[in-house]
């Protein structure tokens, strides 16, 4: 009888079980093709940005998430001095690049909202930013219009030639067309020889030792030097002169590298119109886009601070538990010429 009863158990118990994987299995297979249909209708009518992609709001103050189907414009912030941490040529051609493809391969920026808010930096990754966006707009033709929320001096302005329309905040400051060599020039001669220190630079090839920091400078030894920033400054001049109603002569003898409140500024030709914005800017923009209805802003992410401060060299004493003391004389980097 023990046994009878034993095997009805068993024979139970393993019908429950059949039943619960049974409907257990079913449950999974309903919930899987849910989740494929999900992302079949949703891969169809969703935009689906990479984590370096920030939706930015709108001329009405609305980020929310649209269709892939709507139109982007695209918000580069050039803030900062150029040419430093994340404000280089190369990064910037990187990011126009990246608005071509994966969710934006569809041909879906439709303009660019240039932010400034800077005071300039390097001559080289000035001009290479502004080549890159220029090349871009010809190339996809669409419009690019530069809103200055702060200061947009030297190298920033020589980015914003590259738009189609300056628009800036009364607050702002527009200007400073001109060029210096940084770090400056030092001759610490007569103070060497007041501590009895006597120095020797070794070099081949004439003027290669030129504006030598140890020795005497002999007469019109700077001139190599000014030629080169009277170079940097005719092409900034160019510049300007091609994308603002400004002629040479104005710009070299009344403007000069001087920076202008807004409204002195559109006085002058340098801006389009003061009083602006982020919101006027991207409502102009996007009619001039052609866009009608709803449109998506994005811009793209930059590196947190907590981030940098874990990973960049030097790393932080608080995170080292180690303090550098050092002493260096400043050092020539590449291009030493500035926008700013």
């Amino acid at each position: 009888m023990k046994v009878i009863y034993e095997s009805i158990f068993m024979g139970s118990l393993r019908a429950f079980f059949m039943a619960l994987f049974g409907v257990l299995g079913v449950a999974v297979a309903i919930l899987a093709i849910a989740l494929a249909c999900y992302g079949i209708f949703s891969a169809t009518d969703e935009q689906t940005f990479s984590s370096d992609v920030k939706i930015l709001p709108d001329a009405n103050g609305d980020r929310t998430k649209l269709s892939s189907s709507k139109p982007i414009l695209l918000q580069l912030t050039i803030d900062g001095e150029i040419g430093k941490d994340k404000l280089t040529g190369k990064k910037i051609e990187e990011l126009l690049l990246d608005s071509r493809e994966d969710a934006f391969a569809t041909d879906r920026v439709k303009g660019i909202l240039l932010v400034i808010n800077s005071p300039g930096g390097g001559v080289t990754d000035s001009d290479i930013i502004y080549r890159h966006l220029k090349e871009y707009k010809e190339r996809f033709q669409i419009p690019i219009y530069t809103f200055v929320d702060g200061i947009c001096a030297s190298g920033g302005y020589y980015i914003a030639c590259a738009s189609d329309k300056i628009y800036a905040s009364d607050v702002s400051l527009i200007g400073s067309i001109g060029v210096v060599g940084w770090p400056p020039f030092f001759n610490v001669t007569d103070t060497l020889e007041k501590v009895g220190v006597n120095a020797m630079t070794l070099s081949a090839g004439k003027g290669k030792d030129q504006m030598n920091p140890f020795r005497p400078w002999k007469e019109g030894e700077q001139k190599q030097y000014q030629s080169l920033i009277d170079y940097f400054y005719s092409q900034f001049v160019a510049i300007v002169t091609e994308a603002r109603p400004i002629d040479t002569e104005r710009l070299e003898e009344t403007l000069g590298a001087d920076v202008f409140p807004a409204p002195k500024a559109k006085d002058f030709g340098l801006i389009d119109e003061n009083g602006a914005s982020r919101g006027d800017v991207l409502t102009a923009l996007a009619k001039e886009s052609g866009i009608e209805g709803k449109y998506q802003v994005v811009g793209f992410e930059t590196t947190s601070w907590w981030k940098k401060t874990l990973k960049e060299e030097p790393r932080s004493p608080l995170f080292s538990g180690k303090i550098k003391h050092e002493f260096a004389l400043p050092a020539i980097e590449g291009n030493p010429f500035y926008y700013r």
